[in-house]
């Protein structure tokens, strides 16, 4: 059940949050929308906004093609590679693109036959009032309007919990504290889960809250503007009216009092870390190797998967999801060891050992130096190509504090980057966050 608290003051403080530190004369950030009332005027002000990446206007042949005009799916079919596309979440349409329904509508049709569609949107409604996406917020509004909720169901979920059944109560509590403090998650947040859900389910909720972070860091860093209609109605009111019983209620959801993270452990402390994390024992029981060897058979045979992989190989899009991974790895225009410092600092800020143990050792291979790993201010320093500490510093604030990103921190990036490489910067800390949360919540054993 949500902890009820004094609501703070709508008070972001610039320079502490996650260590981020602000450039003098920077513009502050606008504080989340304290009230429900508040954001659903910023959910629809979001259609008249200018993308911080250029968003091309659809051409002919898209709109003939029936596929989806989504703006998100838009932009990154614009700016990143193929093998990259797509957040691979389950109920999402993962699979097989060619047995993906093209359009928009089509998708949301085939969602809403699934049992537990209307849950999982609650959750994402609850990721994305978290982490302030106004972009992801107006499309949940919207799909639990046609998942059959009223205004005032859809308000509950910002401040009174108490309104839902108990297990939606601790999986509500679960999703917030993994979006805001995923380096606070210990044994018991897993363990209260346990009294509602199976392992199964709880790696399923865990993974797919997961996604949601990484959707939400897309589509709120990229400035993407809110679609004019969505699932084929031709237009989609965001700011309808709001009950007096919840138009004034103070959110107890939104980042309005998001404290800083801490500074990183210190080499010795690191080592420790790394060290439990091999030998700890996962918090879920994890499907069977051997299972999990034949659903990546196709793509790798005779390859034996990652406990990542293991962990999420009962899913039914883990072969999607592991050829994505490849992808992130092989492809892109963007520096292979910046993009492996990338996904260091993500994991050092979300306390995420075991990605922390990939992140290291891929950067190592691409023959990086272990003494930059030591602190933040080591890699910034070891940073000598221009841009690269731009874009450590970029990564490192859309990790801790995605609510706080303003269009001069994509500017700066576009001193150094094209609009190709900037994407890839955004999207390798996005998928960095979704890994981050998976491992560490369920304490994936890393590999000797």
């Amino acid at each position: 059940m949500l902890c009820l608290r004094k609501p703070l003051a709508c008070l972001v403080v610039l320079g502490v949050l996650g260590g981020a530190v602000s450039v003098a004369g920077e513009p502050a950030p606008t504080p989340p929308a304290s009230t429900r009332v508040e954001m659903k005027r910023r959910i629809e002000a979001l259609k008249g906004r200018t993308a911080r990446l250029p968003l091309p206007v659809p051409t002919a042949e898209e709109a003939a093609s029936g596929r989806s005009l989504v703006n998100n799916g838009r932009l990154r079919r614009t700016y990143l590679p193929a093998s990259w596309t797509g957040f691979v979440i389950p109920g999402w349409g993962g699979g097989s693109s060619r047995s993906r329904p093209a359009s928009t509508a089509a998708v949301l049709k085939t969602l809403q036959a699934s049992p537990d569609y209307a849950f999982k949107t609650r959750l994402f409604w609850v990721v994305s009032r978290g982490n302030d996406c106004q972009y992801c917020l107006g499309h949940q509004e919207l799909k639990l309007r046609r998942a059959g909720m009223q205004d005032d169901q859809i308000a509950a979920l910002d401040c009174r919990w108490e309104l839902f059944p108990q297990n939606e109560q601790a999986a509500l509590a679960f999703t917030h504290k993994l979006t805001r403090s995923p380096h606070k998650l210990n044994e018991a947040d897993i363990t209260r889960l346990k009294t509602h859900f199976n392992d199964k389910q709880i790696i399923d909720i865990a993974y797919t809250v997961a996604r949601y972070n990484a959707v939400n860091r897309w589509t709120a860093s990229t400035g993407i503007p809110q679609d004019q209609s969505f699932g084929g109605e031709e237009q989609t009111e965001l700011e309808t009216p709001t009950s007096p019983e919840f138009a004034n209620v103070p959110s107890l959801v939104a980042p309005l009092d998001v404290p800083a993270r801490p500074d990183w452990e210190s080499p010795q402390e690191l080592e420790a870390a790394l060290a439990e994390a091999r030998t700890r024992t996962p918090l879920v029981e994890l499907p069977a190797v051997d299972a999990s060897k034949a659903v990546i058979a196709a793509d790798t045979p005779g390859a034996t998967p990652p406990v990542w992989l293991r962990a999420m190989s009962e899913l039914p899009i883990a072969l999607e999801a592991w050829r994505q991974r490849q992808g992130l790895v092989r492809d892109g225009q963007t520096d292979a060891k910046l993009r492996a410092q990338i996904t260091y600092v993500s994991a050092r800020e979300n306390r995420a050992w075991y990605a922390a143990g990939h992140a290291r050792t891929r950067y190592l291979a691409l023959g990086g130096d272990e003494q930059a790993l030591a602190s933040f201010a080591a890699l910034e320093q070891a940073a000598t190509t221009p841009g690269h500490a731009e874009a450590l510093r970029f990564a490192r604030k859309l990790t801790s504090a995605p609510h706080t990103i303003v269009d001069d921190d994509v500017e700066r990036l576009k001193a150094h980057f094209s609009n190709h490489e900037i994407a890839e910067i955004i999207d390798v800390t996005c998928d960095a966050n979704g890994f981050d949360r998976f491992t560490e919540v369920l304490r994936l054993p890393l590999e000797s």
